[in-house]
């Protein structure tokens, strides 16, 4: 908050002051006492103008503003990060294999168990299948995240196969929708490549016929998509943002300062290996040359030859001197590596981005209790990412587009009421003993469900349940008591009391 003293008044309004002063002093304190008032009306210490906030570039930009004039190189580069940066790579494979994993995948749901299962298996041919020719429904989820989260965005380009609408699935980079098209059209207004009708919602995106950056060159050419082909994936983190921009955006500078401290770290150390020795002459003044292979010194002076002088230090480095001649050593003292700089600075990173431990690898600084708040932290983004993100604007529209495509060629109609249901990728108990009876208390409380437990785990809760039935059932013909089986033991390992044919000794 603000304090009382005399605000600053700024050099141009003490300039007009003081020259005013003398004619109309009564208009001076007019102004000297409104400028009291409006310092008292600023409460907030960030929107003074002052010594604290000199320098500080706030600008009052619009988000497609900000992201325009920053597109294109906060993309470049956080490419070549995480082509050489090796932080910057393990961060985008961790969110990848975290977010997507092995999939997230889709149940169909109706009233009608038969429309359902009819659904399913449509879907189930169309995800397992390889709408690009190449990948399968769950490997283009990883391409569009993985580009979506390096580059800002990503573009889901759908098409009609032989056998009818949305067969084929192509995902291309953000760098394919033209930013340089824009139009302040009033019917139809384009912004960055995106063309808006007239209720404000996306009717076409202005796609190049080649990705900008090709080598083999081309005439920059950009025909408009209808917008019901393309889902347009980004993290939207302003209300009416129209393009994304790169989630390393915030962490790059970062990351490269951390990539040149360690270069500079390995280079010290380097220096600090080698040892040296520095030749004094003797009182004659003759200087003791060092000479090549050539010399009578055999490469180490001390004969006739061309004399050698060098210019770099290597570990090992020992000249031979002339009588007379004092030698001292070399040898740097070794210092601090900077591990704690490069540590404070990772966690940084790690906050934006994924864990700490994932990043780097290193659990060292980390117990089970510290792990799991960071885990808990992440697992929060990773509900964000891909409730907000993935399925609404890709997993979504896809399924909702495979629906219309049965509907339309079965002719039942029923099947544009079928729901989804998704589950997210698998997420690993960090101590299955204690993540295990945790679950445990939940379900017994009855703040958690079996059917959500297996949901979340990909599975299907009915065909899950029938087949540990059919195993129960074939184990229980072969008279074998499992150690994991409830009916048969308790959780120690004991017998049950009465467990069937487990009762009694059996008769054979």
């Amino acid at each position: 908050m603000t304090d009382s003293r005399k605000p600053d008044a700024g050099p141009l309004s003490r300039l007009i002051d003081g020259a005013l002063e003398p004619f109309a002093p009564g208009l001076v304190r007019k102004r000297m006492a409104e400028r009291i008032a409006l310092d008292h009306i600023r409460q907030y210490d960030v929107a003074a103008q002052g010594r604290r906030t000199q320098g500080w570039r706030r600008p009052s930009t619009s988000a497609n503003r900000e992201v325009q004039q920053g597109l294109v190189k906060t993309r470049d580069s956080a490419r070549e990060l995480v082509r050489n940066n090796k932080y910057a790579a393990s961060a985008l494979r961790q969110m990848t294999a975290n977010v997507i994993g092995d999939g997230i995948t889709a149940r169909a749901t109706h009233d009608d168990p038969a429309v359902a299962a009819a659904a399913q298996a449509d879907w189930d041919r169309f995800a397992e299948g390889r709408p690009d020719g190449r990948h399968d429904h769950y490997g283009q989820q990883k391409l569009l995240f993985r580009s979506m989260a390096e580059g800002g965005e990503s573009l889901a380009v759908w098409g009609p196969d032989s056998e009818g609408p949305n067969g084929r699935c192509r995902i291309l980079e953000g760098d394919f929708l033209d930013h340089l098209k824009s139009s302040d059209s009033a019917t139809a207004p384009i912004v960055q490549g995106v063309e808006f009708g007239r209720d404000g919602g996306r009717a076409k995106y202005w796609l190049l016929d080649q990705h900008p950056g090709d080598s083999r060159g081309f005439g920059r050419r950009s025909r408009p998509w209808s917008a019901e082909h393309i889902d347009h994936v980004f993290e939207e983190l302003r209300p009416g943002q129209v393009r994304g921009i790169s989630w390393f955006a915030p962490v790059a500078m970062d990351l490269r300062d951390i990539q040149d401290y360690e270069e500079a770290i390995l280079m010290k150390r380097k220096v600090e290996a080698c040892l040296a020795l520095v030749l004094t002459p003797p009182d004659n003044g003759n200087a003791s040359p060092l000479f090549d292979g050539d010399g009578d010194g055999g490469g180490q002076g001390g004969g006739a030859g061309e004399a050698k002088t060098p210019d770099t230090m290597r570990p090992g480095m020992v000249f031979r001197a002339r009588p007379g001649e004092t030698a001292q050593a070399v040898n740097p003292s070794s210092s601090g590596d900077g591990l704690d700089v490069i540590r404070a600075r990772l966690m940084g990173v790690a906050a934006n981005l994924a864990p700490y431990h994932l990043v780097t690898g290193d659990p060292s600084q980390s117990n089970y209790s510290s792990l799991r708040a960071m885990m808990l932290g992440f697992w929060a983004n990773l509900d964000d990412w891909q409730q907000n993100v993935m399925v609404p604007l890709f997993c979504q529209p896809a399924f909702a587009r495979r629906m219309r495509r049965l509907a339309l060629q079965t002719g039942d109609l029923r099947f544009l009421a079928v729901k989804p249901q998704f589950a997210m990728p698998v997420r690993r108990f960090l101590d299955p003993i204690r993540d295990a009876a945790g679950l445990a208390a939940e379900l017994r409380l009855g703040v958690e469900s079996y059917p959500r437990v297996l949901a979340a785990r990909g599975l299907n809760p009915q065909d899950h349940l029938e087949e540990i039935a059919a195993f129960a059932a074939a184990a229980d013909k072969l008279k074998l008591a499992l150690d994991g089986d409830p009916r048969r033991t308790t959780q120690s390992g004991v017998l049950q009391a009465a467990a069937g044919y487990l009762a009694g000794r059996p008769a054979d």
